[in-house]
């Protein structure tokens, strides 16, 4: 790399740094993704296992792959003990990503082509967006942009057919990038293709036979890990009408068909240009956006097609394929990270290629302005998570951390850590979010059974083994299922606690009849017996600030 590289690489370090700083906040997400990667790194550390231990059967882990989860763990082994410490990894893996981004196509196309793409790329909403919280998909992202780099390199540092020195040692760091890349999310499979394909059409073929090695071996290994333990959770929910509705069934070949329309047209028309330029620019200016970047998009991937098949030219289509052909339900801004960068870089190959008749200047205006166009909302949307994460940073700094959650959420997380401290060793609960609850409170849960019928929901519960049902406002789900139950048979349960203003609370289902009533809300409900409660607190200590009681107590 020249000085001018190395400059221009060192400015985009720092502005994505600031940027990821400025968004940068330190309460935790209510989703229970982020929730279950802690646990997961909990279960690798403390067990040496890789177990869903928020389940009180502690199954094998077989959903998520093991590489963000382990490090995730190698943080917490450094120190790291509350959300704060362990959004760190997220945060620097977008700042790589922007960086990979950068040297891959200036490689491709040059310094400038790279820069604007690098730019882009950093300052779009969705990337931003996902630099907070604990998920794996900032880490596939900078891990894809490596890997796409480095085998990049390795047909560009010397003639095909060599296969040492310099060209051996980008090949084999690429391959290695594509294995790390499929075990931390498994839509990493169409770059693990895209490689495979790439290599094959190059006539590589000990690089095909080491890839296979390198890549199968273990894939084979997890798949069939998966397969003894009850088989692949993304396999049978692939092909489910909707995963989070089973009783739909599953989906035919016309089911399929209506799934790519829906998931096309979600994609150009909302979630790309909205995880781009935000959700604040008009509908109009934001269906433009879409519509415009997918056509010039293509009009560039088959400008590079006809100049240099690499393995971004593979990987675009079959990434593409994958999230048309998921459900709709899975759709969204996340998984189309990999795809901004190379819409980007596709585009500025097609607007170079348009504009070629235009004097060097005018080229250089005309692309400016769209790039400017592009950068400006974002900025616009930046400031203002910005502005929102700032305000809970100062809350916290004043102790007040739990303003920053939903009053529900609040009420939620402090149920959780009263549950840790006053049930017995071996209780469970069923509540909404069971692997939050987990985190919180050290307690096993289940989820909430999605059964209207009482008698049923019921049976559930306590088929499960739980004593305990958590009453909150997080959604609808408990008004839904969880209070009717209470409304028709508050004989069958007893009250435990209750915090804060909106009734949060958490029930007994006692196996030994109520105790006597007590002056509730809800007429002719009991205290619950003694026993399903300690008699003293337990002494866990205290949480400081976003500490995360699973990593403290």
């Amino acid at each position: 790399m020249n000085r001018k590289t190395l400059l221009v690489l060192g400015g985009l370090l720092i502005l994505q740094s600031i940027a990821v700083a400025l968004v940068f906040t330190p309460q935790p997400h209510s989703g229970g993704d982020n929730a279950g990667y802690v646990t997961l790194a909990h279960s690798i550390l403390e067990r040496g296992s890789y177990q869903e231990l928020w389940d009180p059967a502690e199954p094998p882990h077989t959903k998520y792959p093991p590489v963000f989860p382990a490090l995730l763990a190698l943080t917490v082994l450094v120190g790291a003990k509350s959300w704060g410490a362990l959004k760190l990894l997220p945060a620097f893996s977008v700042v790589l990503a922007v960086a990979f981004t950068f040297l891959w196509a200036r490689d491709r196309k040059g310094l400038t082509t790279g820069l604007a793409v690098a730019l882009l790329l950093g300052i779009s909403e969705s990337v931003v967006y996902y630099s907070q919280w604990i998920l794996s998909d900032p880490t596939f992202l900078a891990l894809t942009l490596a890997a796409l780099w480095a085998l990049q390199r390795s047909s560009s540092v010397g003639p095909p057919e060599e296969e040492r020195g310099a060209n051996f040692y980008w090949l084999a760091l690429g391959m290695g990038l594509v294995v790390l890349a499929y075990f931390t999310r498994s839509a990493g499979l169409p770059l693990a293709a895209a490689t495979a394909l790439w290599l094959t059409w190059r006539r590589r073929w000990k690089a095909v036979l080491g890839f296979a090695a390198l890549f199968g071996v273990p894939a084979f290994l997890w798949w069939l890990r998966g397969k003894t333990l009850g088989g692949s959770e993304y396999v049978s929910e692939f092909w489910m009408v909707n995963p989070y509705q089973p009783h739909l069934g599953m989906v035919g070949l016309g089911g399929l068909l209506d799934r790519v329309g829906g998931n096309l047209s979600a994609y150009i028309l909302s979630i790309i240009p909205a995880g781009i330029v935000g959700d604040d620019v008009p509908e109009f200016a934001r269906v433009s956006v879409g519509i415009g970047l997918a056509l010039v998009a293509l009009v560039g991937w088959i400008r590079a097609l006809r100049e240099e098949l690499g393995p971004a030219e593979l990987f675009l289509p079959f990434y593409l394929g994958l999230i048309l052909l998921w459900p709709e339900a899975w759709s969204g801004d996340r998984f189309a990270l990999p795809l901004i960068p190379l819409l980007f870089f596709y585009s500025g190959t097609a607007l170079q290629w348009l504009l070629s008749s235009f004097s060097e200047r005018v080229r250089g205006v005309l692309v400016s302005a769209v790039v400017v166009g592009l950068i400006l909302p974002a900025a616009f949307q930046l400031g203002r998570v910005a502005e929102s994460a700032g305000a809970c940073r100062g809350l916290s700094q004043e102790g007040r951390e739990r303003e920053c959650l939903s009053v529900a959420q609040g009420e939620y997380f402090t149920l959780a850590e009263w549950t840790g401290r006053n049930l017995p060793a071996g209780a469970s609960v069923t509540t909404r979010k069971p692997r939050i609850f987990f985190v919180m409170s050290g307690v096993k849960a289940h989820s909430i059974p999605l059964e209207a019928d009482t008698d049923l929901f019921l049976e559930r519960v306590r088929t499960s083994g739980s004593e305990y049902v958590s009453l909150d406002l997080l959604d609808a789900v408990s008004g839904y299922y969880v209070y009717p139950a209470l409304q028709s048979r508050t004989t069958e349960f007893c009250g435990l606690v209750e915090v804060g203003q909106l009734g949060t609370r958490l029930l007994g289902l006692p196996a030994i009849g109520p105790g006597p009533t007590t002056q509730d809300s809800e007429p002719g409900l009991s205290r619950c017996p003694p026993e399903m409660m300690l008699t003293e607190p337990r002494d866990t200590g205290p949480v400081e600030g976003w500490e995360i009681p699973l990593l403290v107590w």
